[in-house]
């Protein structure tokens, strides 16, 4: 999963054609018009009070897509209603080809806004971070229980040189998660789900990152009950391609995308190990509609934004199934 997702200039998330949102395989929340970046600068706003209105204040955004987000934020936050303008936006994107494609988006913007390649450059933060749909797309771990006994999925290929799947014992790292947040399911045969070890080595290194803030995390996920629910036998694990789901990561190599749903109870507590503190957990829609009076609902209406609103906090769109985390970290 992670050599068809990031191996350098070939992996999906690497490649220098890759498209997102209409043209491409997917969308996030900033895709559908102005309005989410909208309502995230109010809170923003709230947070930065919160904070004490430090000079040094930040807006870092992980894996920014096509730009979208941060020129939203950006025009909301130097619009006349609010005029501020004494803060930094940090963009940590790994794909030349998309950091190019956001420098000519944002071009207005430069003055305020600093590319990274890597989390690991960033230090000292002191702000807001937001990471939208980032930790669904991180490579996982697929796990198979046969006769009580764990096993992990490997990948060879066959004598046609085709792709095929291998059981091989659990690693220690998997075995040991599994008796901690998911020993329930050993007894049952044939269960498969998946693992994300990767996001207590990048929660860890963002906790190093920031000095005083707020974590902001977006994504498609459930609580560890629901997400190793005894139902819920064959995981998660989806890919994307041209708008269509499927269930094979082998084909469309490197031009589909890879996903699993994220387990927030897990992300929670290798955040709270690692220094943050939960302020909140809560459905997409509730957060939105916290953020909504009736001066913003009319100024959604004469921008003729309703009816995207409703895609982000209706059940039937992204309200339900996205979930946001906020930590804080002092």
């Amino acid at each position: 999963m992670e050599l068809a997702l990031y191996f350098p200039n070939l992996g999906y998330y690497t490649r220098d054609n890759i498209e997102i949102g209409k043209e491409g395989d997917f969308f996030t929340a900033s895709h559908l018009g102005k309005v989410f970046g909208i309502l995230l600068v109010r809170y923003i706003k709230i947070l930065w009070e919160k904070l004490g209105y430090p000079q040094n204040f930040s807006i870092t955004e992980i894996g920014p897509g096509m730009g979208y987000l941060c020129e939203d934020i950006m025009e909301e936050l130097l619009s006349k209603e609010n005029m501020l303008s004494n803060f930094k936006y940090n963009l940590v994107e790994i794909n030349p080809y998309l950091k190019k494609r956001q420098q000519e988006r944002l071009a207005k913007y430069l003055d305020y806004i600093r590319w990274y390649s890597s989390i690991d450059e960033l230090f000292n933060l002191n702000g807001v971070v937001i990471c939208n749909e980032i930790f669904d797309a991180f490579p996982v771990r697929i796990f198979e229980v046969k006769k009580g006994k764990l096993f992990e999925v490997y990948v060879t290929i066959d004598e046609k040189g085709d792709f095929i799947e291998k059981l091989m014992p659990a690693r220690k790292e998997t075995f040991e998660f599994i008796q901690e947040s998911a020993q329930h399911v050993l007894e049952i045969d044939g269960y498969r789900s998946e693992i994300n070890l990767r996001m207590k080595d990048f929660i860890e290194k963002l906790s190093k990152a920031v000095k005083r803030g707020f974590l902001l995390i977006f994504d498609y996920g459930w609580n560890n009950e629901e997400y190793y629910n005894p139902q819920r036998n064959k995981g998660t694990l989806l890919c994307y391609y041209k708008h269509t789901i499927n269930e094979n990561p082998y084909i469309n190599i490197g031009l589909q995308d890879i996903t699993s749903h994220v387990n927030f109870s897990v992300l929670q507590k290798w955040a709270n190990d690692s220094g943050f503190e939960l302020i909140e957990y809560m459905s997409q829609s509730k957060f939105l509609v916290s953020l909504c009076d009736e001066q913003l609902l009319e100024r959604l209406k004469k921008q003729e934004l309703i009816d995207k609103f409703k895609r982000l906090i209706l059940p039937q769109g992204m309200g339900e199934t996205h979930k946001v985390l906020i930590l804080f970290k002092s």
